[in-house]
C-alpha cells in the first residue's frame, strides 16, 4: 500500500483514553462461566502473533480454536457510532464472513460489536479480542454476545481468568487485533480515536489498512477522512479489499450463507449468473478468486449465486475449490 504518512500528530494515546477509562472503572462487571479456559503458550501462537513486536507471552481462548487458521480481517472504529456506521460494519462483516474470511474485533461496543453480529449472523467465523479475562464480561451490554462468541467464535485475551479491565488493557490489546489480521478496516474514527492508534500498529505490523469514508458535516468520520489522505486505501465495499489484495481471496472458503425461500431462485430456469459459473465450471474445478477474476459481476453476486447452485446441487465446494457434481456434468 502507499506509506501512510506521518500520523503521529493523530496518535494521543492519552487524550484518547481519558473519556473512557473513567467509563470502564465505574461499569459494572460480570464474570462469565465458560465452558473452560485455554491457555496458548507463545510456541502455540499463530505465526503472525508471534512476529510482531512485543507478542503477547501467552493467550488464554475460550471457543474454537480453528478459527486461528485461514485469512482474518479486523475491523474496528467509533463505541459511540451512527446508525449507519453500524448498519454498514453489521452489513460488511456479514459479507465477509460469508466470503469466509475470519472478523476480528474488540468486541466493545459501537462497530466492533456491530462487526461481530454481522459475522455470526451469516454463520461465519469471529474472533473478540478481550481487555480483560475471558471470565469477565465487559461491557455488561454484550453479554449475549459474548456468550454467542463463546460457542461459535473465540474469544482471546492475554490476561488470565479473573482479571478486570483497566484503562491500560485496551490499546495493549490492540495490538493483537491487528497482529492476528492480513488487513484493518476503520470504520467511523474521529481523529482522536483510539481506532488511529490501531492503524498505527497494523502499519508497524506491516498490514494493510483500508478506512471507510463518511459524512463530512457530522465529523464522525473525520479519522477516517485523514488515514485516507494520508495513504490509507478507502473502502466503500468489499470489492476494494479484492482490488487491493485479491491473493487473499485465493485462500478464503465461502460459506454456504442460509438463504430464505424468497431468495432461491425461479424454478423455470436459473439466472444469467448461474449460466455463466456453470459454464466457467465446465473447464474443471476453480478457486473463488479464480472465479471472480472471470465473473462478470459484483462479489455479493457472485457469491449469492455460488449459494443457490450449491443449495440446488449443481455444484459442490471442496476445501477452497468448486467444482461441478457428477450428475451435473
Amino acid at each position: 500500500m502507499r506509506k501512510l504518512g506521518a500520523i503521529r500528530h493523530l496518535l494521543t494515546p492519552d487524550s484518547t483514553l481519558t473519556s473512557w477509562s473513567l467509563q470502564i472503572l465505574d461499569s459494572p462487571m460480570t464474570p462469565f462461566y465458560n465452558r473452560g479456559t485455554q491457555r496458548l503458550n507463545q510456541n502455540s501462537l499463530p505465526r503472525c502473533l508471534k512476529e510482531i513486536p512485543s507478542p503477547p507471552a501467552q493467550l488464554y481462548c475460550v471457543g474454537q480454536l480453528d478459527i486461528r487458521l485461514g485469512p482474518k480481517i479486523a475491523m474496528v472504529g467509533s463505541r459511540a457510532a451512527s446508525w449507519h456506521g453500524l448498519q454498514f460494519a453489521e452489513q460488511l462483516a456479514g459479507q465477509l464472513a460469508a466470503l469466509g474470511f475470519v472478523v476480528v474485533s474488540g468486541l466493545a461496543r459501537g462497530i466492533d460489536a456491530a462487526s461481530h453480529r454481522g459475522a455470526l449472523a451469516v454463520g461465519g467465523k469471529t474472533i473478540a479480542v478481550l481487555g480483560q479475562g475471558c471470565d469477565v464480561v465487559y461491557p455488561m451490554q454484550n453479554r449475549a454476545l459474548y456468550q454467542a462468541i463463546a460457542r461459535e467464535g473465540l474469544l482471546v485475551s492475554e490476561y488470565s481468568d479473573g482479571t478486570g479491565p483497566k484503562p491500560y488493557h485496551f490499546p495493549a490489546r490492540n495490538r493483537i487485533i491487528t497482529g492476528l489480521c492480513d488487513a484493518l478496516i476503520v470504520v467511523e474514527a474521529r481523529t482522536r480515536s483510539g481506532s488511529l492508534i490501531s492503524a498505527k500498529l497494523a502499519l508497524t505490523q506491516g498490514r494493510e489498512v483500508f478506512a471507510v469514508p463518511g459524512p463530512v458535516v457530522a465529523g464522525a468520520a473525520s479519522g477516517c477522512h485523514e488515514l485516507i489522505r494520508e495513504g490509507a486505501h478507502l473502502m466503500d465495499s468489499i470489492a476494494d479489499l479484492y482490488r487491493e489484495m485479491p491473493d487473499l481471496f485465493r485462500h478464503a472458503q465461502p460459506i454456504k450463507a442460509a438463504l430464505s425461500v424468497a431468495d432461491k431462485p425461479a424454478a423455470e430456469g436459473v439466472t444469467d449468473n448461474h449460466q455463466a459459473l456453470l459454464a466457467l465450471l465446465t473447464a474443471g474445478p476453480m478457486v473463488f478468486s479464480d472465479l471472480l477474476a472471470n465473473f462478470d459481476g459484483t462479489i455479493e453476486s457472485l457469491v449469492t449465486a455460488l449459494a443457490h447452485l450449491e443449495l440446488s446441487g449443481e455444484i459442490e465446494h471442496l476445501g477452497i475449490l468448486y467444482q461441478l457434481r457428477l450428475q451435473s456434468r
